[in-house]
């Protein structure tokens, strides 16, 4: 018995508990009586899981499942191995090293489907059954007809509970009580970032919404765990109105999150509503200032016409030029005129001289084009 209580009180999961027999209304926990005709003693040959083991005893090896405990899965190939699953295995092969020397009893039925043999495993006086569950690695299950030992490992688990060990230890990321306390604790960030966040700044905003949106999405998973199958771990290990409790506080968590959320939307909305106010402001102020500058210059171009007006209303009138005498007709020369040559013609101012024109002679126009002394 004293080393298996230097192994549980040295055991890393369950570091605060001691170990042994804890006396609740005047029976041992930890402790059960057995007649002899139920009872054979053995050598543990190995442990399985952290609720199987195999012995050997009357010649033979025989496969022995822990009666009226449940640890955590790690051999079933068709599931993943259950949080704190590797801890239990470790923490029964510390109990159990090969060649422990334990005395098995047995209750009403002796055979599980599977043909293992259903007992309590002692080491001396100690019930390594009860032990498991005051580690908080595993739970109390009760399968009629068999119940010997359901009330030792129950109070046992109801120990490991109250002193947040195993499966209850909220600082051992994969439990139950360690995600809603991530959970409640991101929350709370998440609320307090929010308060610091300046309502102009956009981009700050958008992340916070996304990071408010992944914790709404995270609360959805978890809140999946909880609705799940209260019958097998994680959630039997836990009473309904506890697992109502922290289910509750997970909504809670969703509830306070969306609302950060939906804050963060609401805020870049208006942001985004104020610089399209802006926006449409500096467009119609660009677009008035267009328009008064055109008008300015309509103004100007007016007043510069209206000044041009005046200025030549009020110049003085100068007197119009005369107009220029016609020029005196030529005298029209007789028609029996006669010029021996152009010098003649000339003279007489009748230079050039066309055809059928008086005067005109063949031998003034030497070219024959009809225009004499050109």
């Amino acid at each position: 018995v004293g080393n298996v209580r230097s192994f549980v009180a040295g055991h890393k999961v369950i570091a605060s508990v001691v170990a042994g027999a804890v006396v609740v209304g005047g029976v041992g926990v930890g402790v059960a009586v057995a007649t002899a005709d139920t009872t054979t003693t053995a050598v543990v040959t190995k442990v399985v899981d952290g609720d199987t083991i195999d012995v050997d005893y009357d010649g033979a090896t025989h496969r022995v499942r822990l009666l009226n405990v449940d640890t955590p899965e790690s051999v079933d190939p068709s599931k993943p191995v259950e949080c704190l699953a590797r801890e239990a295995t470790d923490f029964l092969g510390g109990l159990l090293m090969n060649g422990t020397e334990v005395r098995l009893e047995f209750d009403e039925e002796r055979l599980d489907q599977y043909d293992r043999e259903l007992a309590g495993v002692f080491v001396e006086e100690t019930l390594v059954n009860a032990e498991i569950a005051r580690a908080g690695l595993g739970i109390a299950v009760l399968y009629e007809p068999n119940d010997r030992f359901y009330e030792d490992v129950r109070q046992a688990q109801e120990e490991a509970q109250r002193g947040a060990v195993g499966l209850y230890d909220p600082d051992v990321s994969c439990t139950l009580s360690a995600q809603l306390k991530a959970y409640e604790e991101s929350v709370a960030e998440l609320e307090e970032d929010a308060a610091a966040i300046a309502t102009d700044d956009v981009d700050a905003l958008r992340r916070h919404d996304a990071s408010a949106a992944a914790l709404v999405a995270s609360g959805l998973a978890l809140s999946k765990l909880f609705d799940s199958d209260r019958t097998a771990l994680p959630l039997a290990a836990f009473r309904g109105t506890d697992v109502d409790r922290m289910r509750a506080a997970v909504t809670d968590g969703q509830d306070k999150a969306q609302t950060v959320a939906d804050n963060a939307k609401a805020a870049v909305q208006e942001q985004e509503r104020l610089a399209e106010e802006r926006r449409v402001a500096e467009e119609a102020a660009r677009k008035a200032a267009e328009e008064a500058e055109r008008m300015a210059a309509e103004e100007a171009a007016r007043k510069a016409a209206e000044d041009a007006a005046r200025a030549a209303a009020a110049a003085p009138s100068r007197p119009s030029s005369p107009a220029p005498a016609p020029a005196p007709q030529p005298k029209p020369a007789p028609a029996n005129v006669y010029y021996k040559n152009c010098a003649a013609a000339r003279a007489a101012g009748a230079a050039p001289v066309y055809r059928g024109e008086p005067g005109y002679a063949p031998h003034l126009d030497r070219d024959g084009d009809g225009v004499g002394c050109e």
